[in-house]
């Protein structure tokens, strides 16, 4: 067998251990963690982007959860957790890295990068995404994390409370306090 498997045939169900003659035709980890990357890379990358302000921090987070991921994943006991698995970890790294900012004090620039539209929009957007990602670190970390999960990631209540292992109610909490701060942060930049 190939590495080159088709996308379509590896649904996550199918990428988890298998026994006796099956094991032959089991995917490879490198297969895995490249079915996944292509799924969820770009989900990751707005996440971590929204939570540092920074693309190459962010790229960077995101890359070392795939390496983690590619690294652990024998002992993965649920194909299905690898996604709850790269959240985390990319969460986990984000958080990590404002920790050392704070205790450098260095300046974080916010520069997001759109693909392929005209210079225009390309211009327009960025100023309107870099000033929202310049809001959005002004808020409280659990507030950021809970918005960047509900509105980046498009999560629900329930799935944004497992990840951040916190309350629906909290989630509730957070996200009101978080969208009224954004929008009172906004009118006043304006």
């Amino acid at each position: 067998m190939t590495n080159s498997v088709p996308e379509e045939m590896l649904a996550l169900s199918d990428l988890g251990a298998t026994s006796g003659r099956d094991a032959a035709i089991e995917p490879t980890r490198a297969v895995i963690v490249e079915v996944l990357f292509r799924r969820h890379y770009a989900e990751l990358l707005r996440l971590a982007v929204v939570m540092l302000g920074s693309r190459e921090a962010a790229e960077d987070a995101v890359q070392e959860a795939f390496v983690a991921l590619h690294r652990n994943s024998r002992s993965l006991r649920d194909p299905e957790a690898a996604e709850a698995y790269l959240r985390s970890a990319v969460l986990n790294r984000c958080r990590s890295w404002v920790r050392r900012q704070v205790t450098q004090r260095a300046a974080r620039p916010l520069v997001l990068v759109r693909h392929q539209e005209s210079p225009e929009d390309t211009a327009v957007g960025r100023d309107e995404v870099g000033s929202l990602v310049a809001v959005m670190r002004t808020l409280a970390r659990r507030q950021r994390e809970v918005l960047a999960c509900r509105f980046v990631l498009e999560m629900s209540v329930a799935e944004t409370a497992l990840l951040l292992e916190i309350s629906t109610g909290s989630v509730k909490a957070h996200t009101h306090r978080g969208l009224q701060a954004l929008q009172q942060r906004i009118e006043v930049a304006r």
